[in-house]
Parts: C-alpha cells; sequence; structure tokens
C-alpha cells in the first residue's frame, strides 16, 4: 500500500521528494529512496522521470 502511494504521488504530484517522503512518514528523505529503490529498482527520481 506504502508503495502504490509512492508510485502515485510521484507520478501525478507536483510534491517533491522530500514532502512525499514526509507524507509517508518516513524518517528522512534517504529512508524514502532506499525503500522505493529496494522494490521498483529505481530511485524516486528516476522513476519520476521514466
Amino acid at each position: 500500500m506504502l508503495l502504490m502511494e509512492a508510485s502515485f504521488l510521484l507520478r501525478t504530484s507536483k510534491l517533491s521528494i522530500a514532502q512525499i517522503s514526509d507524507r509517508l512518514h518516513f524518517s528522512d528523505t534517504p529512508s524514502f529512496s532506499k525503500f522505493f529503490s529496494r522494490i521498483k529498482g529505481l530511485s524516486p527520481r528516476e522513476y519520476r522521470e521514466s
């Protein structure tokens, strides 16, 4: 569920990655990036740009 919300926000919102990380209650942006990259195989930035 968390990954789906993150993916949706990255694709559809103009929120920064830091804002998305905060909205999803990660302790910091690097933690969010590591979580997202581990599962999706792309960094949040790469996912957003693809």
